[in-house]
């Protein structure tokens, strides 16, 4: 069992054979960068594939929401039509689940997120705590680091090694 997720929906989706879809951003004030990141793992925790990118905007909802649009993005593309969606961010969960007016400052990207969500596939959007969020929060980081728009990676890069296994391992974070 996966440490991230909550328990509860978690077993919901074993049964299904779904995805768990990990996401996250990340500001680096110290460079002025942003970016996101995510990963794909499947119903054992198991490493499909992750991604990471800069993100255009140096703003941390900017970089979240780009997250989650580029991870369902990649899910579809790839044929998986039972996700579930996990990021650390209450406020952009929250953005998309109940959406935004049209002159909210990242409108476009949430309304194309909604779009999405409205194709023929089953997917749950929720919230995971930043602690639990440890592989996602690595590819984050990368992609603030990077100069590409979009990283795909088929195989886990060796930072992410350990987070992986601790969280294969459920260890548990006491959060302060």
């Amino acid at each position: 069992m996966l440490a991230s997720v909550d328990t509860s929906i978690f077993s919901l989706f074993l049964d299904n054979l779904c995805v768990l879809l990990l996401l996250d951003g990340s500001l680096l004030s110290s460079i002025n960068s942003a970016g996101y990141g995510g990963l794909l793992r499947d119903n054992h925790g198991d490493f499909i594939w992750g991604f990471y990118g800069a993100a255009t905007v140096k703003n941390i909802l900017c970089a979240e929401i780009i997250a989650i649009w580029q991870g369902l993005k990649l899910c579809w593309e790839n044929g998986y039509r039972k996700v579930l969606c996990c990021s650390d961010s209450l406020l952009t969960v929250n953005l998309i689940k109940q959406g935004v007016t049209a002159h909210h400052r990242f409108a476009n990207e949430i309304h194309s997120i909604r779009r999405m969500l409205e194709n023929d596939w089953e997917v749950v959007i929720t919230h995971t705590l930043r602690e639990g969020n440890a592989c996602a929060d690595v590819l984050a980081k990368m992609g603030a680091i990077s100069n590409s728009p979009l990283v795909k990676i088929s195989t886990p890069p060796s930072d992410l090694l350990r987070p992986l296994l601790e969280d294969a391992w459920g260890v548990e974070f006491i959060r302060e």
